[in-house]
Protein backbone atom coordinates (compact mmCIF):
# COMPACT_ATOMS: atom_id res chain seq x y z
CA UNK A 1 0.00 0.00 0.00
CA UNK A 2 1.45 3.77 -0.26
CA UNK A 3 2.61 4.91 2.61
CA UNK A 4 0.95 8.17 1.64
CA UNK A 5 -2.81 6.32 1.89
CA UNK A 6 -4.48 6.15 4.97
CA UNK A 7 -8.00 5.52 6.46
CA UNK A 8 -10.10 8.64 5.77
CA UNK A 9 -11.66 9.51 9.76
CA UNK A 10 -15.06 9.74 9.99
CA UNK A 11 -16.83 13.03 9.17
CA UNK A 12 -18.30 15.34 11.90
CA UNK A 13 -21.79 16.44 10.78
CA UNK A 14 -21.86 20.14 9.70
CA UNK A 15 -21.16 22.45 12.42
CA UNK A 16 -21.21 26.47 13.56
CA UNK A 17 -17.63 26.97 14.51
CA UNK A 18 -16.31 30.23 16.08
CA UNK A 19 -12.48 30.71 16.03
CA UNK A 20 -11.11 33.39 18.51
CA UNK A 21 -7.56 33.70 17.30
CA UNK A 22 -4.92 36.61 16.08
CA UNK A 23 -5.82 36.67 11.94
CA UNK A 24 -3.69 40.07 12.62
CA UNK A 25 -5.27 42.27 10.19
CA UNK A 26 -2.50 44.93 11.17
CA UNK A 27 0.18 43.14 9.23
CA UNK A 28 -2.65 43.36 6.15
CA UNK A 29 -2.41 39.73 4.84
CA UNK A 30 1.33 39.28 5.40
CA UNK A 31 0.60 36.68 7.71
CA UNK A 32 -0.91 34.96 4.96
CA UNK A 33 0.51 31.33 6.64
CA UNK A 34 -0.37 31.72 9.74
CA UNK A 35 -1.70 28.27 11.17
CA UNK A 36 -5.25 29.72 12.43
CA UNK A 37 -6.01 30.65 8.44
CA UNK A 38 -4.72 27.19 7.61
CA UNK A 39 -6.79 25.46 10.45
CA UNK A 40 -9.87 28.02 9.48
CA UNK A 41 -9.76 26.81 6.02
CA UNK A 42 -9.55 23.02 7.19
CA UNK A 43 -13.11 23.28 9.36
CA UNK A 44 -14.33 25.17 5.88
CA UNK A 45 -13.59 22.23 3.89
CA UNK A 46 -14.65 20.16 6.11
CA UNK A 47 -18.41 21.52 5.56
CA UNK A 48 -18.24 23.41 8.63
CA UNK A 49 -19.48 27.20 8.71
CA UNK A 50 -16.47 29.10 10.24
CA UNK A 51 -16.81 32.67 11.74
CA UNK A 52 -13.47 34.30 12.32
CA UNK A 53 -13.13 36.62 15.61
CA UNK A 54 -9.69 38.48 15.87
CA UNK A 55 -9.85 39.70 19.08
CA UNK A 56 -6.42 41.98 18.70
CA UNK A 57 -8.10 43.41 15.99
CA UNK A 58 -11.35 43.97 17.64
CA UNK A 59 -9.23 45.07 20.81
CA UNK A 60 -7.37 47.72 18.68
CA UNK A 61 -10.45 48.60 17.26
CA UNK A 62 -12.33 48.70 20.46
CA UNK A 63 -9.79 50.76 22.19
CA UNK A 64 -10.56 54.53 19.84
CA UNK A 65 -6.54 54.68 20.22
CA UNK A 66 -5.25 51.45 17.91
CA UNK A 67 -4.31 49.77 21.00
CA UNK A 68 -5.28 46.49 21.81
CA UNK A 69 -4.51 46.99 25.62
CA UNK A 70 -7.27 49.71 25.96
CA UNK A 71 -10.09 47.43 23.60
CA UNK A 72 -10.12 44.41 25.97
CA UNK A 73 -12.81 44.83 27.77
CA UNK A 74 -14.76 46.00 24.18
CA UNK A 75 -13.08 42.61 22.31
CA UNK A 76 -14.60 40.11 24.93
CA UNK A 77 -18.30 42.05 25.34
CA UNK A 78 -17.98 41.62 21.23
CA UNK A 79 -17.60 37.97 21.77
CA UNK A 80 -20.59 37.56 23.69
CA UNK A 81 -22.28 39.19 21.30
CA UNK A 82 -21.09 36.86 18.60
CA UNK A 83 -21.79 33.81 20.35
CA UNK A 84 -25.50 35.22 21.21
CA UNK A 85 -26.47 35.66 17.73
CA UNK A 86 -24.40 33.06 15.64
CA UNK A 87 -24.86 29.98 17.95
CA UNK A 88 -21.73 28.25 17.21
CA UNK A 89 -21.79 24.63 18.00
CA UNK A 90 -17.58 24.90 19.05
CA UNK A 91 -16.17 27.43 20.28
CA UNK A 92 -12.13 27.50 19.32
CA UNK A 93 -9.96 29.76 21.27
CA UNK A 94 -6.55 30.07 19.54
CA UNK A 95 -3.86 32.02 21.64
CA UNK A 96 -7.25 34.28 22.43
CA UNK A 97 -5.33 35.81 24.92
CA UNK A 98 -7.43 39.02 24.89
CA UNK A 99 -10.42 36.70 26.42
CA UNK A 100 -11.09 36.65 29.65
CA UNK A 101 -11.61 33.32 31.45
CA UNK A 102 -15.00 34.85 33.00
CA UNK A 103 -16.45 36.00 29.50
CA UNK A 104 -16.10 32.20 28.83
CA UNK A 105 -18.12 31.30 31.89
CA UNK A 106 -20.75 33.81 30.63
CA UNK A 107 -21.24 31.95 27.31
CA UNK A 108 -21.28 28.62 29.06
CA UNK A 109 -24.40 30.09 30.78
CA UNK A 110 -26.09 31.00 27.65
CA UNK A 111 -24.29 28.25 25.68
CA UNK A 112 -24.00 25.24 28.23
CA UNK A 113 -23.88 21.97 26.14
CA UNK A 114 -21.08 24.21 23.43
CA UNK A 115 -17.82 22.44 23.84
CA UNK A 116 -14.75 25.04 24.32
CA UNK A 117 -11.30 23.75 22.48
CA UNK A 118 -8.56 25.89 23.15
CA UNK A 119 -5.56 25.59 20.74
CA UNK A 120 -1.97 26.32 21.59
CA UNK A 121 1.08 26.22 19.63
CA UNK A 122 4.00 27.27 21.72
CA UNK A 123 6.26 25.10 23.17
CA UNK A 124 6.21 23.88 26.85
CA UNK A 125 9.92 25.33 27.57
CA UNK A 126 8.61 28.61 27.34
CA UNK A 127 8.18 29.76 31.20
CA UNK A 128 4.59 31.75 30.00
CA UNK A 129 3.07 28.63 28.61
CA UNK A 130 2.10 26.29 31.00
CA UNK A 131 0.78 28.99 33.12
CA UNK A 132 -1.28 30.27 30.06
CA UNK A 133 -2.35 26.46 29.58
CA UNK A 134 -3.41 26.19 33.36
CA UNK A 135 -5.47 29.45 32.62
CA UNK A 136 -7.83 28.16 29.82
CA UNK A 137 -8.06 24.67 31.54
CA UNK A 138 -10.74 25.95 34.41
CA UNK A 139 -13.09 27.08 31.22
CA UNK A 140 -12.28 25.10 28.39
CA UNK A 141 -12.66 20.96 27.87
CA UNK A 142 -9.33 20.56 25.55
CA UNK A 143 -6.34 21.74 24.65
CA UNK A 144 -4.23 20.92 21.78
CA UNK A 145 -0.67 21.24 21.83
CA UNK A 146 1.85 20.89 19.15
CA UNK A 147 4.21 18.54 21.74
CA UNK A 148 3.34 15.28 22.72
CA UNK A 149 4.36 12.68 24.84
CA UNK A 150 3.64 12.53 28.64
CA UNK A 151 4.08 15.71 30.37
CA UNK A 152 0.66 16.09 28.59
CA UNK A 153 -0.89 14.66 31.17
CA UNK A 154 0.20 17.38 34.10
CA UNK A 155 -2.03 19.56 32.38
CA UNK A 156 -5.04 17.48 32.24
CA UNK A 157 -7.96 17.45 35.11
CA UNK A 158 -11.44 15.97 35.59
CA UNK A 159 -13.01 18.90 33.35
CA UNK A 160 -10.47 19.30 31.11
CA UNK A 161 -8.70 16.83 28.17
CA UNK A 162 -5.38 17.48 26.22
CA UNK A 163 -3.91 16.16 23.12
CA UNK A 164 -1.38 16.47 20.30
CA UNK A 165 -1.62 18.21 16.87
CA UNK A 166 0.93 18.68 14.18
CA UNK A 167 1.30 22.09 12.85
CA UNK A 168 -0.70 21.66 9.49
CA UNK A 169 0.71 22.50 5.99
CA UNK A 170 -2.35 23.65 3.14
CA UNK A 171 -1.73 22.63 -0.34
CA UNK A 172 -3.45 26.37 -0.96
CA UNK A 173 -1.03 28.43 0.74
CA UNK A 174 2.01 26.07 0.97
CA UNK A 175 1.71 25.34 -2.82
CA UNK A 176 5.56 25.73 -4.30
CA UNK A 177 7.44 22.41 -5.58
CA UNK A 178 10.71 23.17 -4.94
CA UNK A 179 11.92 19.43 -5.46
CA UNK A 180 10.87 20.27 -8.77
CA UNK A 181 13.82 22.48 -9.70
CA UNK A 182 17.21 22.49 -9.92
CA UNK A 183 17.94 26.21 -10.36
CA UNK A 184 17.58 28.03 -7.02
CA UNK A 185 20.00 30.60 -5.93
CA UNK A 186 20.37 28.81 -2.98
CA UNK A 187 21.43 25.41 -1.28
CA UNK A 188 20.35 25.47 2.50
CA UNK A 189 18.00 28.11 4.15
CA UNK A 190 17.43 28.41 7.64
CA UNK A 191 15.03 30.88 8.99
CA UNK A 192 14.94 32.09 12.46
CA UNK A 193 13.38 34.90 14.41
CA UNK A 194 16.81 36.40 16.06
CA UNK A 195 19.48 35.06 18.28
CA UNK A 196 18.46 35.94 21.27
CA UNK A 197 16.73 33.77 23.53
CA UNK A 198 18.42 30.65 21.88
CA UNK A 199 21.92 31.57 21.10
CA UNK A 200 22.65 28.05 20.59
CA UNK A 201 21.07 28.29 17.17
CA UNK A 202 23.09 31.38 15.94
CA UNK A 203 26.51 28.73 16.71
CA UNK A 204 24.70 25.90 15.61
CA UNK A 205 24.26 27.61 12.16
CA UNK A 206 27.70 29.25 11.52
CA UNK A 207 29.16 26.00 12.97
CA UNK A 208 27.56 24.18 10.42
CA UNK A 209 28.55 26.50 7.24
CA UNK A 210 32.05 26.22 8.99
CA UNK A 211 32.35 22.79 8.31
CA UNK A 212 30.18 22.80 4.47
CA UNK A 213 31.79 26.27 3.19
CA UNK A 214 31.06 24.69 -0.55
CA UNK A 215 27.02 25.02 0.89
CA UNK A 216 25.00 28.11 -0.25
CA UNK A 217 23.41 29.43 2.80
CA UNK A 218 20.02 31.74 3.55
CA UNK A 219 20.39 32.31 6.49
CA UNK A 220 17.85 34.91 7.95
CA UNK A 221 17.49 35.92 11.61
CA UNK A 222 21.65 35.18 11.82
CA UNK A 223 24.30 38.43 11.97
CA UNK A 224 23.36 41.28 10.16
CA UNK A 225 20.91 39.31 7.87
CA UNK A 226 17.06 40.47 9.13
CA UNK A 227 14.66 37.94 9.62
CA UNK A 228 12.61 37.37 6.56
CA UNK A 229 8.14 37.72 6.46
CA UNK A 230 5.20 37.28 4.49
CA UNK A 231 5.81 36.74 0.91
CA UNK A 232 9.38 37.26 0.55
CA UNK A 233 9.63 34.52 3.18
CA UNK A 234 7.76 32.52 0.66
CA UNK A 235 10.02 33.34 -2.44
CA UNK A 236 13.59 32.41 0.36
CA UNK A 237 11.67 29.47 0.55
CA UNK A 238 11.26 29.26 -3.70
CA UNK A 239 15.16 30.12 -3.93
CA UNK A 240 16.19 27.04 -2.28
CA UNK A 241 16.44 23.30 -2.27
CA UNK A 242 16.74 22.04 1.34
CA UNK A 243 15.62 23.64 4.58
CA UNK A 244 17.43 23.04 8.38
CA UNK A 245 14.48 23.18 10.98
CA UNK A 246 15.83 24.30 13.40
CA UNK A 247 13.32 24.94 16.23
CA UNK A 248 13.92 26.96 19.64
CA UNK A 249 14.89 23.13 21.25
CA UNK A 250 15.00 19.72 19.88
CA UNK A 251 14.42 17.40 23.28
CA UNK A 252 10.65 17.63 23.19
CA UNK A 253 8.68 14.84 21.54
CA UNK A 254 7.21 15.65 18.31
CA UNK A 255 7.68 19.67 18.98
CA UNK A 256 8.76 22.00 15.93
CA UNK A 257 7.35 25.16 14.93
CA UNK A 258 5.50 25.99 12.07
CA UNK A 259 8.84 26.43 10.22
CA UNK A 260 8.22 22.12 9.35
CA UNK A 261 5.06 22.68 7.63
CA UNK A 262 6.30 25.90 5.54
CA UNK A 263 9.79 23.65 4.51
CA UNK A 264 7.91 20.37 4.15
CA UNK A 265 5.23 21.39 2.67
CA UNK A 266 6.69 23.93 0.09
CA UNK A 267 8.97 20.78 -1.15
CA UNK A 268 12.34 21.63 0.41
CA UNK A 269 14.21 18.91 1.45
CA UNK A 270 13.98 19.44 5.00
CA UNK A 271 16.74 18.08 7.85
CA UNK A 272 15.13 17.96 11.25
CA UNK A 273 17.08 16.35 14.09
CA UNK A 274 16.29 13.06 15.45
CA UNK A 275 15.91 13.78 18.27
CA UNK A 276 12.55 15.74 17.89
CA UNK A 277 10.95 11.88 17.52
CA UNK A 278 9.49 12.46 14.49
CA UNK A 279 11.23 9.47 12.71
CA UNK A 280 8.57 7.81 14.52
CA UNK A 281 6.14 8.93 11.98
CA UNK A 282 8.50 9.65 8.54
CA UNK A 283 11.78 7.91 7.04
CA UNK A 284 14.49 8.64 6.24
CA UNK A 285 13.34 8.42 2.31
CA UNK A 286 11.14 11.73 3.26
CA UNK A 287 13.08 13.50 5.98
CA UNK A 288 16.73 13.85 6.24
CA UNK A 289 17.02 12.94 10.44
CA UNK A 290 20.38 13.77 11.99
CA UNK A 291 21.97 13.10 15.10
CA UNK A 292 24.38 15.78 15.38
CA UNK A 293 26.63 18.28 13.71
CA UNK A 294 28.83 15.92 11.96
CA UNK A 295 25.78 13.89 10.80
CA UNK A 296 24.28 16.67 9.37
CA UNK A 297 27.36 17.87 8.14
CA UNK A 298 28.03 14.19 6.54
CA UNK A 299 24.47 14.07 4.91
CA UNK A 300 24.16 17.86 4.01
CA UNK A 301 27.49 17.05 1.80
CA UNK A 302 26.16 13.93 0.41
CA UNK A 303 22.74 15.83 -1.16
CA UNK A 304 24.91 18.59 -2.16
CA UNK A 305 26.64 16.24 -4.47
CA UNK A 306 23.70 14.09 -5.51
CA UNK A 307 20.85 16.53 -6.80
CA UNK A 308 18.46 13.57 -8.02
CA UNK A 309 18.42 12.09 -4.50
CA UNK A 310 17.73 15.69 -3.24
CA UNK A 311 14.51 15.84 -5.13
CA UNK A 312 13.61 12.35 -4.91
CA UNK A 313 13.70 12.54 -0.80
CA UNK A 314 12.10 16.09 -1.03
CA UNK A 315 8.81 14.72 -3.36
CA UNK A 316 8.39 12.39 -0.92
CA UNK A 317 8.50 14.56 2.28
CA UNK A 318 6.62 16.82 0.25
CA UNK A 319 3.77 14.15 -0.40
CA UNK A 320 3.82 12.22 2.59
CA UNK A 321 3.07 15.50 4.69
CA UNK A 322 0.56 16.91 2.69
CA UNK A 323 -1.19 13.61 3.14
CA UNK A 324 -0.75 13.18 6.75
CA UNK A 325 -0.55 16.69 8.65
CA UNK A 326 -2.91 18.30 6.01
CA UNK A 327 -5.54 21.16 7.00
CA UNK A 328 -8.44 19.17 6.57
CA UNK A 329 -7.24 15.95 9.15
CA UNK A 330 -5.91 18.47 11.67
CA UNK A 331 -9.45 19.87 11.94
CA UNK A 332 -11.27 16.85 12.14
CA UNK A 333 -8.83 15.56 14.36
CA UNK A 334 -10.00 18.93 16.59
CA UNK A 335 -13.72 18.15 15.77
CA UNK A 336 -14.24 14.63 17.21
CA UNK A 337 -11.81 15.33 20.01
CA UNK A 338 -14.19 18.17 21.24
CA UNK A 339 -17.43 17.15 20.47
CA UNK A 340 -17.00 13.16 21.06
CA UNK A 341 -14.24 12.95 23.29
CA UNK A 342 -12.00 11.01 21.05
CA UNK A 343 -10.64 11.05 17.32
CA UNK A 344 -11.25 7.60 16.09
CA UNK A 345 -8.77 5.93 13.30
CA UNK A 346 -6.96 7.09 10.70
CA UNK A 347 -4.23 9.75 11.84
CA UNK A 348 -1.00 9.21 11.99
CA UNK A 349 0.52 10.85 15.10
CA UNK A 350 -0.35 10.28 18.23
CA UNK A 351 -4.05 10.53 18.98
CA UNK A 352 -3.82 10.05 23.19
CA UNK A 353 -6.18 12.36 24.37
CA UNK A 354 -4.99 13.02 28.47
CA UNK A 355 -7.57 13.00 31.08
CA UNK A 356 -7.27 13.55 34.71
Amino acid sequence: MDRCVRTVPMETAPMKIVIVGNYNEKKAGANFYATVRKLTNGFTRNGHHVMPFSDRDVAREESGWGIGRAGGRGANRRLVELVRNFKPDLLILFHADKIANDTIRDIRAFRPDMPVAVVNLDPLFLPENPPRIRRFAEVADVTFITTAGARLQEFATPTHRVAFIPNPVDPSVESLECFAREDQASDLICTIGSEQGTPWRGEFMRALRDKVPGCRYAYYGLDEQPSVFGSAYFEAIGDAKMGLNLSRADDHYLYSSDRFAQYAGNGLLTFVARETGYDDIFTDEEFVFYRDMEDLADRLRFFLAHDGDRQRVARNGHARYHALFNERLVARFIEQVAVRGEAGDGFAWPTTVHSG
